[in-house]
């Protein structure tokens, strides 16, 4: 391969010009839209890229100054990479506290009552544990990867949710969590606003 690292799905690419240009900061804005989109598009494949195209993406993390920054770069341009933006901080959310064991206990006492509340049947697991949030996490992003745009928008919708259904009685549990209603709520506001903005553009 020459300018584009390519994926086996056919436009999953990284343009090694546009990266060698924004690594130099030659990239202007419009460059670097189009280099943010394909970064979105690739992004959720962190844990199976190529060498070459895990490279790339090094180069442009260790530019911006590391994941969160590049989460803040991506927020930046709108459709595909703000969403994929503020999916990843909500899946950062979930992952944060799927072991906190209040947050563990308030899910399960909240599943006695709902075992699948409304959206996550088919996601969350049997069992509630300290991964089952995480699960979800897994869920949303590998509906992004799968180019399931819409699904991974409504599965974060839901888990966000979730949390801010749990949180009351997990803080109950452990007075020292920092405020999780409010962060869900917040996570799930920007994923739908970023998508209602995508659907705009797209009309």
């Amino acid at each position: 391969m020459t300018d584009h690292e390519q994926l086996p799905k056919p436009g999953f690419v990284l343009n090694t010009k546009l990266v060698k240009r924004f690594v130099a900061d030659e990239l202007d804005e419009d460059g670097q839209a189009e280099l943010a989109g394909q970064v979105a598009l690739i992004a959720m494949f962190h844990a199976e890229l190529p060498t070459a195209l895990a490279a790339q993406m090094t180069r442009i993390v260790q530019h911006l100054g590391g994941d969160a920054e590049l989460v803040r770069w991506l927020d930046r341009f709108p459709g595909r990479p703000k969403i994929v933006a503020r999916l990843f901080a909500l899946i950062d959310l979930l992952d944060t506290f799927s072991a906190e064991p209040s947050v563990v206990t308030a899910l399960s006492e909240l599943r006695a009552d709902t075992r699948y509340p409304p959206g996550l049947s088919g996601y969350l697991s049997p069992d509630t544990d300290d991964e089952t949030l995480a699960g979800l996490a897994w869920h949303i992003e590998q509906l992004a990867a799968d180019d399931r745009m819409a699904d991974a928008v409504r599965l974060a919708q839901n888990s966000a949710a979730l949390v801010e259904r749990l949180a009351a009685r997990a803080r109950e549990l452990n007075p020292d969590l920092p405020d999780l209603a409010d962060l869900a709520a917040k996570a799930g506001k920007a994923v739908d606003e970023a998508a209602n903005d995508a659907a705009r553009l797209a009309e």
